[in-house]
């Protein structure tokens, strides 16, 4: 289970606020606290990074740091699992020579690989459909495979190639309230988050703000 934040903008923005939402939510929202590690990606017109760490994600004091795009991710993983740092999200990789980065909600059950958590199963997933298919059509592909071939919680997730961003809601209960995406605009930034980051920090100019459906795909 995780909380999942993901920016983009045309200029480049000061992402403080973005990330101090996400602590919030992480320590105080829907079945907090998330502390069991976090990440964050970030990418400009020159350079891209990411960043992880096994530390509860309100104790880091996030650098003022300005990006065009940026993913964010803070986990709670399953009980009895020992935390380890390549399984933080979010994951990065290249097919056919383009950058990739992606990160999920929810759980995939029977997952049964050495080393490889259900998350990045659902990555490789992915991939070999971006071979052949445009993102939104990979991810769909892949939820609709999964989804004949084990039992799962959700596979909302978010994926990006540094220059745009597609975000799928996808649950597999009626009820799920907590695997969840909401989009809004404002002052011409472009925020996809799983809780409304008006609940934790004071945003102005909001335009569009929504609620995804179920199965829906969106690109920023």
């Amino acid at each position: 289970m995780c909380r999942m934040l993901a920016i983009k903008s045309e200029l480049p923005v000061n992402s403080d606020m973005y990330f101090l939402a996400l602590k919030r939510m992480a320590e105080k929202g829907m079945k907090s606290p998330h502390g069991d590690g976090f990440g964050f990606l970030y990418s400009t017109e020159s350079e891209y990074g990411v960043f992880k760490s096994l530390d509860q994600i309100w104790n880091y004091a996030h650098p003022f740091m300005e990006m065009k795009l940026g993913i964010f991710h803070a986990r709670k993983a399953s009980s009895g699992y020992t935390a380890n740092l390549h399984h933080v999200h979010p994951f990065i990789t290249e097919v056919q020579g383009k950058t990739w980065v992606f990160a999920h909600n929810g759980t995939i059950y029977d997952v049964n690989i050495d080393g490889v958590i259900d998350s990045q199963y659902y990555f490789s997933k992915i991939q070999e459909k971006l071979l052949k298919w445009p993102p939104e059509d990979a991810l769909l592909a892949t939820a609709k495979e999964i989804e004949k071939e084990k039992k799962f919680t959700s596979l909302t997730c978010i994926l990006s190639d540094l220059e745009d961003i597609w975000a799928m809601k996808y649950y597999s209960d009626p009820g799920d309230n907590y695997h969840n995406l909401y989009y809004m605009e404002h002052n011409g930034v472009k925020v996809l988050a799983s809780e409304p980051i008006t609940q934790y920090i004071d945003v102005e100019g909001i335009v569009d703000f929504r609620e995804l459906g179920n199965c829906e795909i969106i690109k920023l």
